[in-house]
């Protein structure tokens, strides 16, 4: 794993779940999402764009 990669979590991690927690109503679930989330993420860092922050592109993720 990316140190990058490992900040990004270590910030925006707890507020991910628990935007995914409202939705689904099950803690395990949950984590399996923002796993999903900082997965895709990781995959298309690159196609960042900072216009916006990371944690409003995690939200939309997690809405998706």
């Amino acid at each position: 794993m990316s140190e990058h990669l490992e900040e990004v979590m270590e910030e925006h991690g707890e507020y991910c779940l628990r935007v995914a927690y409202l939705y689904v109503k099950d803690w395990t679930i949950a984590e399996e999402i923002v796993q999903d989330v900082f997965f895709a993420y990781y995959r298309q860092r690159d196609r960042f764009e900072q216009r916006s922050s990371l944690q409003n592109v995690f939200y939309k993720k997690t809405n998706a």
